[in-house]
């Protein structure tokens, strides 16, 4: 049996933060530098992939321009125009997120069935926990309330992935997701959540923390595509990203080696940056 248990994260994340002027170049190009390499990471991701081959002309553009984009920001730091190449970095992120967003048509049906399937099961944990407080006194109507529109949202899903519509369906279960994490963690302000789940070996487990993952990477760019990433936060946002991304390439790692408790191990610190992603803009997570 293992035990999750965290504060819940509607309580603000302390984060220090090193003051630094926008006039110092060299700050400039390790910012312009660090959103490059993420830019890259986006645009040859598998999902950027099948975006690019959307029949959904908007998508496919998106994705091309933020490789022209990506490409001026290349030129512009070799010539050490560090704000010319944020600026380009900060429009091809915007573009990626909302291509992966908008798209459906690029991903393979068999794809979509595992990614709803995949969300369904982390519906179902959280809406578990809101079953729970609405036998409470405290906070039972409300949570009742968020556990009609939670399976509203869920069940919507499920009719439009039967009618066909398998990309309307994953962005129905994604609302479903999102306001069952919200609404959890406003109701338990202030409590500590604790989640209990059992796994028979630890590649189940593992198997278990990559869904997690996935989901979350899923609502980050749900929420960077509604533009709650701008400004500043938007390096914070590109930083955990990117940590995480390196976690879940350690966690493949050690699962290719059989070492499946140091991959969960791996999997659950990308999934915490994520948490943090989701955090800086404003989404409560635990």
């Amino acid at each position: 049996m293992r035990r999750l248990s965290v504060l819940a994260l509607c309580l603000a994340l302390a984060m220090p933060v090193l003051a630094q002027t926008a006039a110092d170049p060299e700050h400039q190009r390790r910012l312009a530098e660090q959103k490059l390499k993420l830019v890259e990471m986006l645009v040859n991701a598998p999902a950027a992939k099948a975006a690019a081959a959307s029949k959904d002309g908007e998508v496919a553009a998106l994705i091309e321009r933020s490789r022209g984009l990506l490409d001026g920001a290349r030129a512009a730091l070799a010539a050490q125009r560090y704000p010319e190449a944020a600026t380009a970095l900060d429009e091809a992120l915007r573009n990626v997120s909302k291509a992966n967003s908008r798209n459906s048509g690029g991903l393979s049906d068999s794809v979509q069935k595992q990614r709803l399937d995949d969300m369904g099961e982390q519906v179902a944990t959280y809406r578990g926990s809101l079953v729970e407080i609405a036998k409470g006194p405290k906070n039972g109507a409300e949570a009742q309330a968020a556990l009609t529109r939670v399976d509203a949202l869920a069940a919507e899903a499920k009719r439009l992935a039967t009618a066909g519509r398998l990309g309307d369906a994953n962005k129905k279960m994604a609302e479903a997701y999102k306001l069952a994490v919200e609404e959890i963690s406003r109701l338990r302000s202030g409590e500590v959540v604790t989640m209990s789940l059992k796994f028979n070996t630890p590649a189940e487990e593992f198997a278990y923390e990559q869904k997690r993952v996935q989901s979350n990477e899923i609502l980050v760019n749900m929420m960077i595509a509604e533009g709650r990433a701008d400004g500043e936060k938007r390096r914070m946002v590109d930083g955990f990203i990117q940590d995480a991304g390196r976690h879940k390439s350690d966690a493949a790692g050690h699962a290719m080696n059989n070492k499946h408790k140091e991959a969960v191990e791996s999997m659950e610190k990308a999934f915490a940056q994520l948490n943090r992603a989701l955090q800086t803009m404003g989404v409560p997570a635990f």
